[in-house]
């Protein structure tokens, strides 16, 4: 199906853009335009905000966030007698019983939603997206191990030849920079706010990337939806919330 109307309308933007005159929440509210097939892979997009819901609930921090697929209180719910998820999050929560809440179990969180999604998206363009966060998610990892002394292979997700890599390989960039040139760059980092503009620029430019061959096709909208969450989050953040930010780039 192609969305020719939806993807004339999408005002122009760019990173360094200031103002939105098109957000999320605009987005969302096309979802009768858009065809049920091509909508399950925006709700997959949208999982991710639930997983981060999780993550704060498990680290105390009980606050809503916009943009989930569902409720804090759902999830609350869930985390204490898991009944109305799928298998593999069932399993994240059964392992929390036993095990209780760590670094570790986050990172399988995680890895879990990536296999997921990346095993239901319809999109072409949406499946290799996410198989590029999850891989720089895992760069990003094995660099902050490296520089705290601790085995990268402990804290990586999935199974790809980049993760086979990232946690063995000595080299100065993990041998990845033929495949993954974006890697010299996140090296040349000097300061946690170097890391998190360079990662956004990577993210940005990667999207364009991935969404070049696509014109009309839901593709194009996923990419818009992606770029419009970058914007609202840089936009939107809150001093408090940009030292949070700098704290997870120090961390595991």
């Amino acid at each position: 199906m192609k969305y020719f109307f939806l993807v004339s309308y999408f005002p122009e933007i760019h990173r360094d853009d200031k103002k939105l005159k098109y957000r999320l929440a605009d987005l969302l509210a096309e979802k009768f335009h858009i065809a049920p097939k091509d909508w399950e892979d925006v709700e997959l997009i949208l999982l991710k905000g639930d997983m981060l819901q999780i993550e704060k609930l498990l680290s105390g921090k009980d606050r809503e966030l916009e943009f989930t697929l569902y409720s804090r209180e759902f999830w609350k719910d869930q985390i204490k007698s898991a009944k109305d998820v799928p298998e593999w999050l069932s399993e994240f929560f059964e392992s929390l019983a036993s095990e209780g809440f760590s670094p570790q179990n986050l990172d399988r969180l995680y890895g879990a939603y990536f296999d997921f999604a990346i095993r239901q998206a319809s999109s072409p363009f949406l499946r290799a997206y996410l198989t590029f966060e999850r891989d720089l998610r895992n760069t990003l990892t094995a660099i902050r191990a490296r520089r705290k002394g601790l085995p990268p292979s402990d804290h990586l997700v999935g199974e790809s030849d980049a993760v086979d890599l990232l946690g063995r390989s000595s080299a100065e960039d993990f041998g990845l920079s033929k495949d993954y040139p974006w890697i010299d760059r996140i090296l040349e980092a000097k300061s946690p706010q170097d890391m998190e503009e360079t990662v956004q620029r990577i993210v940005w430019e990667t999207i364009d990337e991935i969404a070049e061959p696509y014109h009309f096709e839901f593709d194009v909208v996923l990419a818009y939806l992606l770029k419009i969450q970058i914007l609202e989050r840089a936009l939107g953040l809150s001093e408090e919330q940009g030292l949070d930010i700098v704290k997870r780039l120090e961390e595991l």
